[in-house]
């Protein structure tokens, strides 16, 4: 399909919005992200315990005991108990369990809340009040005094990951030309994975560190730098001109969009006058087709198929990526390494590496191949069949190999891990936030991407809540979660789901049965 100039015509100023807006998409992963995977046990490793990311929740724990238990000056840093010791049930297990609990709380709050602050207060306010929370939870779990304190930053951080995962790839997607919107959407997932490398290196560092204290108070402190930049720089961001359209500020509507799609060849700015037209006549037909329903979005959401249909879809997608095992590998990545006969900082070293290949290659390879390829759809699916070859071929060598001394299987073991994050970083961790980024009309987006993202952390939840029983008890076997699904989501995806590529958000509608009152991508065209 040849590529036309206006629906590819994306400006400098466009391009260096997108990049500052998607650092919010790296506070999302830096120390406290990826579906509570908070990044906080970094700062150094015990081989005995479940993960990096618990060592921290458990010290801070053990800080707070030896406060309320010594005389002050003695406070000391201690390993927690690991499995099989005297008060591992006790201490252990209770801080995991609630420091995961209540980061998956605050992030599942705040999605739900941005299906209605999304609207109502506009893109923008949200970033800026994401980036408050950022800071000030950074703030409580780096400066924390006792767990108390720790335990509420996590919340806090919470709805700050919550926040910025809902509302990011939202605005992007709102701001972007329908030919380069792969790229620049995929600039969330490519700066989130960035932020989940920094923090893995920054935990590699701090491992070596001589003092416990800045072991782990270091990389929570650090985690306020970038949504405070973030912060700092909204005043400066363009509001979404579909929002102002649909706020009837349409003046300010043409001023922003003008500006993103302004290019020396296009002097009259004829395609950001063409794009204007379509939105503004997209949202004056979906408000009439909304008086069915009294006016009211929720109504319809509840009512109409079409977008009944775009809720599950929606929910699936995110829901779908997690159960797809990022989470499980992730989390556990130290204990598999250790299992296939990696020891001493290795685990850590392996797992910074694991995460750098995706933040430089994988995920800015699929956002870039999205704009090529031109299919969500077989991006996902082909995603989703290297999980299932990659992730059976990880159990297997698990199964035969961990715990012994045959150092080529445990090779092949790593060399698994490594080739899962080439399938699952590069066509999964794009067209997750892509994809529904684009399904839902302007009148639901917000509301249809907050309720997506709530299927994320819903998904999070129960893997983490599961995963560490099922590997206690079943071990290599626990993968099976993560293939029947794949098995069952490849289908799914093949038969449900529309495809969104190369069209703009007002002609997507078309895919799920809805009018549209013009057809600007194929004009441009020749098609119609």
């Amino acid at each position: 399909m040849p590529s036309s100039p206006g629906v590819a015509q994306t400006s400098t100023y466009n391009r260096n919005v997108v990049a500052f807006a998607a650092l919010g998409s790296m506070v999302s992963v830096l120390f406290p992200y990826r579906h509570v995977c908070v990044m906080l046990g970094l700062s150094s490793l015990d081989t005995q315990a479940f993960s990096q990311m618990q060592l921290l929740d458990l010290r801070i724990w053990r800080l707070h005991h030896l406060e309320h238990h010594r005389p002050a000056g003695l406070v000391h840093v201690l390993r927690p108990p690991p499995t099989g010791e005297p008060g591992y049930a006790e201490i252990t297990t209770p801080a995991i369990a609630t420091a995961n609990g209540l980061l998956s709380a605050g992030a599942a709050v705040a999605c739900l809340a941005v299906m209605w602050t999304g609207d109502r207060f506009g893109r923008i306010r949200n970033l800026q009040a994401a980036s408050l929370l950022g800071v000030l939870g950074g703030a409580l779990q780096g400066g924390a005094a006792n767990l108390a304190m720790f335990q509420a930053g996590r919340f806090v951080m919470g709805l700050c990951i919550g926040l910025m995962v809902t509302v990011t790839p939202m605005y992007l997607s709102e701001i972007s030309s329908p030919r380069r919107r792969g790229w620049l959407v995929g600039h969330h997932a490519i700066f989130l994975v960035f932020g989940y490398m920094l923090a893995s290196w920054i935990g590699y560092a701090v491992y070596f560190a001589p003092n416990a204290a800045f072991g782990w108070r270091f990389p929570l402190c650090f985690q306020v730098v970038p949504p405070l930049v973030l912060l700092v720089g909204t005043p400066w961001l363009p509001q979404s001109p579909r929002w102002l359209v649909s706020r009837n500020r349409h003046d300010e509507a043409w001023t922003e969009l003008r500006r993103l799609r302004k290019s020396p060849e296009d002097l009259d700015d004829a395609v950001a006058r063409e794009e204007l037209r379509e939105i503004q006549d997209q949202i004056a037909l979906d408000r009439r087709k909304l008086m069915v329903w009294g006016g009211s979005p929720w109504r319809a959401v509840l009512s109409k198929r079409s977008y009944q249909k775009r809720m599950v879809i929606g929910f699936l997608t995110q829901w779908g990526a997690e159960f797809g095992g990022p989470l499980i590998i992730n989390n556990y990545a130290v204990i598999l390494y250790e299992g296939l006969g990696q020891k001493g900082s290795m685990p850590l070293l392996l797992s910074a590496l694991w995460i750098t290949t995706a933040a430089l290659i994988y995920n800015p390879g699929g956002a870039w191949l999205h704009d090529k390829v031109n299919s969500r759809r077989w991006m996902f699916i082909t995603g989703f069949i290297g999980i299932i070859i990659t992730t059976s071929c990880l159990a297997a060598m698990i199964a035969c190999f961990a715990g012994t001394d045959n150092r080529a299987g445990n090779a092949m073991g790593v060399f698994f891990i490594f080739l899962y994050l080439a399938f699952q970083g590069t066509f999964c961790d794009t067209t997750m936030y892509i994809y529904i980024s684009e399904i839902f009309p302007t009148e639901i987006r917000s509301i249809g991407m907050g309720f997506s993202l709530f299927g994320q952390f819903a998904a999070t939840i129960i893997l983490l809540q599961t995963a560490p029983i099922g590997f206690a008890a079943v071990g290599w076997k626990y993968f099976l979660v993560v293939i029947c699904w794949s098995v069952v989501f490849v289908p799914i995806i093949y038969f449900f789901f529309p495809e969104t590529s190369q069209l703009s958000l007002e002609e997507v509608e078309k895919q799920f049965g809805d009018e549209v009152v013009t057809h600007i991508t194929q004009e441009r065209e020749g098609k119609i």
